[in-house]
Formats: structure tokens, C-alpha cells, sequence
């Protein structure tokens, strides 16, 4: 009788314990990896549009799409509907967790200082070029520069040939 009762413990215990276990793991099948949808999104709204908009949140059955001006969301709430289907074909998941699209205009995102980290082939070539301001290479390009300028008397016009002898990292003087 003991045995069978403690059994019966067990199995009562256990059993809040299993359904919350279980609802755990169908929230994270249910949960969808937001990042994947911005990832494809350049496939989903093509190259021009994804270059001006990006998925932002997914609430209450509305994805919010931001763009960079009023023109490129208005073009898209246009293509809602096939938006939509291009984002149940590649996420069967979320057809139904988004009944809507909606689209806000904000260019902070897109501005330069947010989007200096996307690292394309053109900025990565560009940022390879940088020397930074406490290298060795800098610190010599400078005193380099200081130097060859140091007749100048216009203290504007020597920092910006400091600058510009920097930049170019290999001027010779003729």
C-alpha cells in the first residue's frame, strides 16, 4: 500500500511539473527567430526596398516594418498581400502569428552612424585603409607630416595639410 501510494505521489508531482515542461517546449516551437526574418529579408522585399526598410517587431499579430521615408512605405503597404505570401513561403510558422503589415517611417536607423557596422566588401576595403589615431603608423605619418609643414604659418591651413598628408598614408615630397 505504501509503494502504491508513493507512486501515486510521484506521478501527481511530477505531473504540474511535466505540463509546464511541456509548455515550455511549445513556446520555443511556437517562438520564431526573428533574426532570420531579417536576414532573408532582402529576398522577401528585394534589393532596392530592403536597402531602405527592415522588419522591427512582430506584436500582436502586426509586423512593424521601419523605413528610412515616407515613400518607400507607402510603396510597400501597397504590397502587402504578396509581402506576406513571400514571408509564409520562407516561414510557414508565422502565418498565424502576422494578420497585418504595418509600416513607420524613421531614418535613424538608416543613417550613417547606425549603419557603419554592416560590414559590406566596399566599407571593409575602406576600413582596412584606416590607420588608428595611437598606431605606430599614424603617430608616424604625423610626425612625418608635422615636420615637412612645420614652415606654415597658418595653423589652419598646416592641420589640413597634416590631414591630407595622413590620409594619402604614402605622399612623397617632390
Amino acid at each position: 500500500m505504501l509503494k502504491k501510494l508513493s507512486q501515486f505521489i510521484d506521478f501527481e508531482g511530477s505531473a504540474p511539473r511535466q505540463k509546464q515542461e511541456q509548455s515550455k517546449h511549445a513556446q520555443i516551437a511556437d517562438s520564431f527567430d526573428f533574426i532570420s526574418l531579417i536576414k532573408a529579408w532582402k529576398e522577401i522585399a528585394g534589393d532596392k526596398l530592403s536597402e531602405h526598410t527592415i522588419p522591427l517587431k512582430n506584436q500582436n499579430g502586426t509586423l512593424i516594418v521601419l523605413s528610412n521615408h515616407s515613400a518607400f512605405a507607402n510603396e510597400l503597404s501597397f504590397m502587402e498581400l504578396p509581402l506576406k505570401k513571400k514571408i509564409f513561403a520562407k516561414f510557414p510558422s508565422l502565418e498565424k502569428s502576422i494578420n497585418n503589415i504595418k509600416f513607420i517611417v524613421d531614418s535613424t536607423h538608416f543613417d550613417r552612424q547606425y549603419t557603419q557596422f554592416i560590414a559590406t566588401p566596399e566599407k571593409q576595403k575602406k576600413n582596412e585603409n584606416r590607420l588608428h589615431p595611437h598606431s605606430p603608423e599614424f603617430k608616424k605619418l604625423k610626425r612625418d607630416a608635422e615636420e615637412l609643414f612645420k614652415d606654415i604659418e597658418d595653423q589652419e591651413i598646416r592641420e589640413k595639410m597634416i590631414s591630407l598628408y595622413i590620409q594619402s598614408g604614402n605622399f612623397k615630397p617632390g
